[in-house]
Order: C-alpha cells, then sequence, then structure tokens
C-alpha cells in the first residue's frame, strides 16, 4: 500500500456523487421546509428558520473540516490497522462536539415548547449536515484519483 492518500481507498459514503447527493438533499429539504414554514405567515418563524441554517452552516462547516483533518492524518494507519480511528490524535474531541453540536439542539427540543425554536432547529439540522458535506466534499477533491 502506498504512502499516500487516494480517492480510491475512501469508502463509499466519501465518494463524490454521494456527497452531491446528500447536499442536494439538504438543500431541498430546507427550501421545503422554509415554504412550509412561510405558510404560517408570522415572520419570527422565518426569521428564527434563517438564524439556524446559518448557525448550522457554521458549525457543520467546522465540523467537516475538522473530520477532513483527522481522515487525512490517520486514514492510512486506520487501514494498515496500526490504530483505530478513536485513538487517533482529535477523534475524541471531535466525536464530542459532534455529540454536543447535533445532540444538543435534539435533545433540546424534547423540552422546548414553542414553534418557534423548533423551525430553528430543524433549520439548523438542514444546515449543519450539509455545511459538513461541502467541507468533506471539498477536501476529497483535493485528493488524488
Amino acid at each position: 500500500m502506498k504512502d499516500t492518500l487516494s480517492r480510491r481507498l475512501l469508502p463509499f459514503y466519501m465518494k463524490l456523487p454521494i456527497f452531491w447527493a446528500f447536499i442536494i438533499v439538504t438543500f431541498l429539504g430546507e427550501v421545503l421546509w422554509i415554504t412550509a414554514v412561510s405558510k404560517d405567515n408570522r415572520t419570527d418563524l422565518l426569521s428564527w428558520s434563517c438564524f439556524g441554517y446559518a448557525a448550522g452552516i457554521v458549525l457543520g462547516f467546522m465540523q467537516g473540516k475538522w473530520t477532513s483533518r483527522l481522515w487525512e492524518q490517520s486514514y492510512l494507519q486506520v487501514l494498515r490497522r496500526k490504530l483505530t480511528f478513536w485513538e487517533a490524535k482529535g477523534a475524541k474531541t471531535l466525536t464530542l462536539f459532534t455529540c454536543v453540536a447535533l445532540g444538543l439542539p435534539i435533545f433540546g427540543a424534547i423540552f422546548i415548547e414553542t414553534t418557534e425554536n423548533l423551525v430553528g432547529i430543524q433549520s439548523y439540522i438542514f444546515g449543519f449536515v450539509g455545511a459538513m458535506n461541502v467541507a468533506l466534499m471539498l477536501w476529497v477533491r483535493r485528493i488524488p484519483k
């Protein structure tokens, strides 16, 4: 096995068409969600949705960049079974960040009883997943075939 990472070594879910599919589906989901929310005629719902989507994009892109750095540094070692991803530098912190970034809003939705916050959380999740896939796709595109 060579000492450089190539695209063909990546798993199926890290292929460019899969990233494009995820990005398109999350964007369409957000557009449909905004369309459904705009039927309510409350402007605060749209502002909460936009705020949630923007926050999701920022944190999702951060998570995607962090994941791509982790994979770039450790993926070949994992394939060679020299270490597990859990042992890789930064893996535990990345896992904690992801659990907090996605888990807290979802867990908080259980206790939130206002429609405005729930609308923002749904948009946040769409933004997070979409931006995470964009960041990972940009990294994969830099890897030689």
